[in-house]
């Protein structure tokens, strides 16, 4: 196990209503190849009118302990309340309308925020949207207070209810004081990192506090995650690196310039859906 590299989340607001701890492409970087970014955040209010995105999954998981739910509306007409612990992935394809708000407004919800890119050839592919409840995630329990919640692929004998756009894992962990979990990777050569919010853990003898992210070198295979001081909560993002040409303009990740200049037209057009208000 060797760690490439460890950085802080930056600290992001937006308004009065929204804040987040922010793990953005500088700290993420090509090691940990599919995953663009993270939003570790916190939202009262209304913040980001309906946007689009295309080429990349924009995933929303609301963390169980989260006091209020989020709203998801897209430009295909859905409506789903993501409630706390759920999971909602909207893999945008050739591209999609979407707005997400808390529910009812002026409730907190805190969750994370993920993107993740996904393979060129599906960008030319219609939106593919996995709306997965809190009931339906599977949780691997471990000793008394400690658990494993399978976000997306699969944790031992457990595998999240759906098909993610490219083979990958995400994880939440809690440990309880004292307690541990093995990591191997699910996939030859994937690239993997983790975001630790909350307590303390000793990685193979490199210790960590919350909050701060770490990147591992490319084709790490196992590690042992402890809990040191307090309750432990960190999150796992392993991939199998797609290692595409990628450019990203404004709410766009695509393979070339011309397809970054077609989405947008096509966004202009009314092609990627429409919200009603």
């Amino acid at each position: 196990m060797t760690i490439e590299r460890i950085a802080a989340p930056d600290h992001a607001r937006q308004g009065a209503g929204f804040e987040a701890l922010r793990i953005g492409p500088a700290i993420f970087g090509r090691a940990a190849d599919p995953f663009l970014n993270v939003d570790h955040f916190r939202m009262r209010t209304p913040t980001f009118p309906p946007h689009p995105h295309a080429g990349f999954s924009a995933v929303t998981y609301l963390l169980p302990e989260s006091p209020g739910n989020m709203l998801n509306r897209d430009g295909r007409g859905d409506r789903s309340v993501i409630r706390p612990g759920g999971v909602h992935w909207s893999a945008a394809g050739s591209g999609l309308v979407h707005e997400e708000v808390p529910e009812p407004v002026g409730s907190l919800a805190e969750g994370l925020q993920i993107f993740v890119r996904q393979p060129a050839a599906q960008e030319r592919e219609p939106p593919v949207i996995h709306h997965v409840a809190p009931s339906d995630v599977p949780v691997v329990d471990l000793a008394p207070g400690s658990w494993v919640r399978v976000v997306a692929g699969a944790f031992g004998p457990l595998t999240a209810p759906f098909e993610p756009p490219s083979p990958l894992q995400i994880l939440d962990i809690a440990l309880a004081p004292g307690s541990a979990v093995d990591w191997t990777s699910p996939m030859r050569g994937a690239g993997v990192s983790l975001y630790l919010f909350s307590g303390a853990l000793d990685i193979d003898g490199t210790e960590l506090a919350a909050p701060n992210h770490v990147v591992f070198a490319p084709g790490t295979a196992a590690f042992r995650l402890a809990a040191t001081i307090g309750d432990t909560r960190c999150v796992i993002f392993a991939g199998q690196a797609l290692d595409q040409p990628s450019v990203n303009d404004g709410p766009f990740v695509l393979s070339t310039p011309e397809a970054i200049t077609d989405a947008f037209a096509r966004y202009r057009r009314g092609e990627m859906g429409t919200i009603a208000r």
